[in-house]
């Protein structure tokens, strides 16, 4: 979603690639360089500030994981037999249902776009992915020191990527694609439910953070 002229973690502002070497998918988008996400791909001459409505579809969160994903070690001596870092459905539900929330949180009244129930004209339609979600530690629930009342101390709380394909809500066109891989900060803290679920929090607000202004930014140009 970086791919609206976002300026990148670099000095270098993000820009399509050019000439003949340049990497183009199958829809005809081209990968942007020096994007602030991890993987960025925009359909050329798009005139993006005729867009004033957004229609985000519902996210879609899975634990579901790349083929080659090998999952940490699970100690079963201290973390108990239970252990596992899989999220249950509920908190899945729980992840898709806060991701609509931040976004109505960020496109609030004071924004010059307008959230609507459908696609229509001079409408975005938004369709993300939450998946390959990797916890630093068994979930809190499932570990033996949650019920003898041990901690568990990690660096960050683990990451989690973000999938996402826009198009012009009306005709259905691919506009742009991202890939992101999203968590929080580096800093050793106790290991809880509580603080992870900050982390989400903050992983969210960022991703749609940048979105908002990437958005802010192409329609001005």
């Amino acid at each position: 979603m970086a791919t609206l002229g976002l300026t990148a973690c670099s000095s270098e502002p993000a820009s399509l690639q050019q000439g003949p070497d340049a990497e183009v998918t199958k829809e005809g988008l081209i990968r942007v360089d020096h994007s602030k996400l991890d993987l960025s791909y925009a359909r050329p001459d798009v005139n993006w500030g005729k867009y004033t409505k957004l229609y985000f579809e519902p996210v879609k969160v899975t634990n579901d994981h790349p083929a080659d994903y090998k999952p940490p070690r699970i100690d079963r001596r201290a973390d108990g037999l239970n252990a596992t870092y899989d999220l249950p459905e509920e908190a899945l539900i729980k992840m898709s249902e806060q991701f609509q929330l931040t976004v109505k949180e960020v496109f609030n009244s004071e924004q010059p776009f307008e959230l609507v129930t459908k696609p229509g004209p001079n409408t975005l339609v938004i369709e993300a992915a939450v998946t390959d979600i990797r916890l630093s530690a068994p979930l809190e629930s499932s570990r033996r020191s949650f019920s003898s009342m041990g901690r568990t101390y990690t660096e960050n709380s683990g990451s989690m990527m973000l999938l996402a394909v826009i198009k012009d809500g009306a005709t259905g066109e691919v506009l742009a694609k991202a890939a992101d891989r999203g968590e929080g900060f580096n800093q050793w803290s106790q290991n809880t439910q509580v603080f992870n679920w900050g982390d989400v929090k903050t992983v969210y607000r960022r991703w749609i953070n940048d979105f908002k202004n990437a958005l802010m930014n192409a329609g001005a140009k």
